[in-house]
């Protein structure tokens, strides 16, 4: 799973939103203006203040200065104003998998200019920004990463704001833009900070890079267009098709011995690490092992994997093969925890947990699930 700094966006529109109450309230701001200036007069060391020529309006708060690690909090200053508004951002919400966070109007005065910059720190650093126009017009043009666009009104763009960005105003009217963030749940939230008890472990560099690439490369080879290895079927909530690759039956494997050996590989030191985590006593097997992908827009709905047909599952674990993908984050209902995928990683947790996987916003996510079972009858081998 990149991170945000490696996401390789300028601008991603999402879509157009009512903002026609929001406008027109706006519309008659004035001394609402001037009740904060922080934003536009803070004095930067060794350049330029580069929202010099802006005014803001704080609709909600959250610290610039917050750092990974510490609580992340937040605070609303008009309800009123939010009201107007708050369906737009629990869409984004549920978009992120995240909470909103700083919620600002932006006004950029006639005839001038956002100065270029980008930004940094853990906040700006991890919040997903995005920008709706309210008041605008064609002679004002948005800058991110040297892509130049003119941004229509009521459609919500998010922005990469880790790459240099700009804004010109060349007309004779206040351009304004809503702007909200989104913190990701991912970024606020760890195994460690959520709950003691919690029976799920995360083992970083878990695969081997090598071993990883020899499977995606298999998959890439022999899966993507081979409709024998394909099960479509709809995930609910969505009108895209899931599709999702399984290790077919172990005679396919007959001229990749080295598949075969990093399954075994692998679901022998998955099961090892399932009785030192979960400190069972009763021996176990392997249940089940698949290769899955799941592409742009899929996702997968809440669910236990120890469910009717299959109730001799006992330990679930998800390894991820790659990261050039965004979203697919692992969510435990119950226990309120989202779990961000690393590549090389695994995750384990028990077969009984209700959890889902967040819809997969661009790329291909290909991991690995697997299942162990402490009934021997209904184990498994690659022998």
């Amino acid at each position: 799973m990149k991170s945000k700094a490696d996401l390789d966006f300028n601008f991603s529109p999402v879509s157009f939103f009512d903002i026609e109450a929001l406008t027109e309230r706006v519309k008659n701001f004035s001394k609402e203006w001037e009740i904060d200036t922080s934003r536009q007069s803070t004095v930067y060391e060794g350049r330029p203040n580069p929202h010099v020529n802006t005014n803001t309006y704080i609709i909600q708060n959250s610290s610039l200065y917050w750092e990974r690690g510490t609580p992340f909090s937040k605070e609303l200053l008009d309800k009123e104003t939010y009201a107007l508004l708050e369906d737009i951002v629990k869409q984004l919400e549920d978009r992120m998998i995240g909470q909103s966070a700083r919620i600002l109007l932006i006004k950029l005065n006639a005839n001038s200019k956002v100065f270029v910059h980008k930004d940094s720190g853990d906040y700006l650093s991890n919040v997903r920004r995005f920008h709706i126009p309210l008041i605008t017009n064609e002679k004002v043009s948005y800058t991110v990463g040297g892509e130049e666009i003119h941004m229509e009104e009521g459609k919500c763009y998010e922005i990469n704001n880790l790459k240099l960005h700009s804004v010109d105003n060349n007309s004779e009217y206040d351009r304004v833009h809503l702007l909200i963030d989104i913190m990701p749940e991912s970024e606020t939230r760890t195994i460690d900070n959520v709950r003691k008890d919690l029976r799920v472990k995360v083992i970083n560099n878990f695969v081997e890079q090598e071993d990883a690439d020899i499977l995606v490369k298999y998959i890439q080879d022999n899966h993507l267009d081979d409709k024998r290895f394909l099960r479509a079927q709809k995930a609910v909530d969505t009108n895209r098709v899931r599709y999702e690759s399984h290790i077919p039956e172990k005679h396919e494997f007959s001229s990749h011995p080295d598949i075969i050996h990093l399954l075994k590989k692998y679901s022998d030191k998955f099961l090892f690490e399932c009785k030192d985590f979960f400190k069972d006593e009763e021996d176990l097997y392997l249940g089940a092992q698949w290769l899955t992908m799941l592409g742009e827009g899929t996702r997968l709905p809440a669910h236990v994997d120890n469910h009717e047909e299959a109730e001799h599952l006992f330990r679930s674990g998800v390894m991820y093969l790659n990261d050039d993908f965004d979203g697919g984050y692992l969510k435990f209902l119950n226990e309120e925890l989202t779990v961000k995928p690393e590549k090389l990683s695994i995750v384990i947790f028990e077969a009984t947990q209700l959890h889902q996987i967040t819809p997969v916003l661009s790329g291909i996510r290909i991991a690995m699930p697997i299942w162990a079972t402490n009934i021997k009858e209904k184990g498994i081998t690659h022998g």
